[in-house]
C-alpha cells in the first residue's frame, strides 16, 4: 500500500532530516474540484484525516498547480487565514512547508506537502536533496492511481458495448459515489477506515451492478414486476459481476492494484442485508464487509430519491423514514445513521449531480 512506502520513505529521510515530521499525499478529483486526504506519515502530531476542500479556494495552491513549481512557506505562523486546513497545521506546530502538485501527463492526480516544525526549513540546499524523494513519491502515487484509471476505463468500456439501458445513469453513480464517502467519512473512527479505505469505496462503488452487463435487457428494462424466474437470473449479477472483475485483474495485470479486495467485496456483497435476508449467501451484520454496507445503504438512498420510469422520486426525508424503519434488517445502523446527520451534504450532492436528458 503506498501509505507503508511513504511510511518507509519518511524513515529513511529522519536520517537526514530529523526536523521533518510530515509527508502527506492528497488526491485530486477534477469532477468536483475537491483535494482530499489519502496518506500520510506524521511523527510527533495528530495526522490530519478526513478532510477535503476546494482547490479553488487555495489562491496560493492554485498558483503552484498552474506554475507546476514547488512551494515553500518558510513561517506558516505568518499566514493570516480562517481556513481550516491552515488552523489544523498550526495547531500541529508545523512552522514551515514545502509543497509539490503531482501531475500524470496534463491531469493533477494530487498534491504533495512535506512539513517541519522548524521556520526556514526548507532551505535551497535541502530542496535539492529532497528532490529524488519528492518525484519518487509522484512516481509511486501514479503507479497507485494508474490501474485503477485502467480498471474503471475497462468497466466502462464492458457497459458501453453491452449497452445497459437501466437505471444507472451517469449522475446516479456519481451521486451515489458520493454518498458513500459521505457515509465512510461519517462512520471511519468507529470502523477504522482510513483515508486510503474511504478513497477506494468512493472510486469502487460505482462498479457495483457491473454484472448487469451479463443479465439480458429483456429482464433488465422490464417496467413491471419481475417473476421469481426473472428474479433469480437478476441475481445472478453479483457472481457475473465478480468474474468480469477477475478477468479484468487478470487481463490487465492489476493484482497489484491496492484493496482490490474492497471492489470484489462490493460486487458480490452489495446485496445482502444486516439480518441475513439477502443474497448470494445470506451473510448477516458484520460478516458482510464494511464498504458492501456502505455501497447498499448510497445505491438503496438514491434508488429511492430518483425518478425511474415505474417510480417519482421520494423525497430525502420519506426515504430516510424508510431506511431507519429498516436498519438492523436490511442496512446497516451506523450507515443509516451517518446518512441522518449528513443531511445539508445530501442535498448538495443532489444539486451538484442533477439527471438530464443523457444522464
Amino acid at each position: 500500500m503506498l501509505c507503508n512506502q511513504i511510511e518507509q520513505i519518511h524513515r529513511n529521510l529522519n536520517d537526514t532530516f530529523p526536523a521533518l515530521c510530515r509527508i502527506a499525499v492528497v488526491l485530486y478529483d477534477k469532477e468536483t474540484d475537491m483535494l482530499k486526504t489519502f496518506t500520510n506519515s506524521t511523527r510527533d502530531a495528530t495526522p490530519i484525516q478526513y478532510y477535503s476542500s476546494k482547490l479553488s479556494n487555495s489562491e496560493s495552491l492554485s498558483k503552484m498547480v498552474a506554475t507546476r513549481e514547488i512551494r515553500i512557506i518558510d513561517d506558516i505562523t505568518a499566514i493570516s487565514s480562517d481556513r481550516r486546513h491552515t488552523k489544523l497545521i498550526k495547531a500541529a506546530g508545523y512552522r514551515s512547508s514545502l509543497t509539490f502538485p503531482i501531475f500524470s501527463k496534463d491531469s493533477l492526480i494530487g498534491i504533495l506537502f512535506m512539513n517541519a516544525k522548524e521556520v526556514s526549513y526548507f532551505t535551497p540546499q535541502r530542496v535539492e536533496q529532497l528532490k529524488i524523494f519528492i518525484h519518487l513519491i509522484s512516481t509511486l502515487l501514479i503507479a497507485e492511481t494508474m490501474p485503477l484509471k485502467t480498471l474503471k476505463g475497462a468497466v466502462a468500456t464492458a457497459r458501453e458495448f453491452s449497452r445497459i439501458k437501466d437505471e444507472e445513469t451517469g449522475a446516479h453513480l456519481s451521486r451515489m459515489s458520493h454518498y458513500a464517502r459521505v457515509i465512510a467519512l461519517e462512520i471511519a473512527e468507529k470502523h477504522d477506515l482510513n483515508d486510503e479505505m474511504i478513497e477506494y469505496i468512493f472510486q469502487f462503488s460505482p462498479l457495483h451492478d457491473v454484472g448487469k452487463v451479463g443479465v439480458p435487457d429483456k429482464i433488465i428494462l422490464k417496467n413491471g414486476k419481475l417473476s421469481n424466474d426473472e428474479r433469480s437470473v437478476v441475481q445472478t449479477h453479483v457472481h457475473i459481476g465478480k468474474g468480469i472483475i477477475d478477468t479484468m485483474v487478470d487481463q490487465f495485470d492489476l493484482d497489484g492494484l491496492d484493496n482490490v479486495q474492497m471492489l470484489r467485496n462490493i460486487v458480490l456483497y452489495h446485496h445482502e442485508c444486516i439480518d441475513g435476508s439477502g443474497y448470494p449467501e445470506g451473510l448477516k451484520g458484520e460478516a458482510i464487509p464494511i464498504e458492501a454496507r456502505i455501497t447498499s445503504t448510497a445505491d438503496v438512498f438514491d434508488a429511492l430519491t430518483s425518478k425511474r420510469p415505474y417510480k417519482e422520486a421520494w423525497s430525502n426525508r420519506k426515504a430516510l423514514e424508510f431506511m431507519a424503519e429498516n436498519k438492523g434488517r436490511m442496512f446497516d445502523p451506523d450507515c443509516v445513521d451517518a446518512l441522518f446527520a449528513s443531511k445539508p451534504i445530501l442535498k448538495a450532492i443532489q444539486l451538484r449531480f442533477k439527471e438530464d436528458k443523457l444522464g
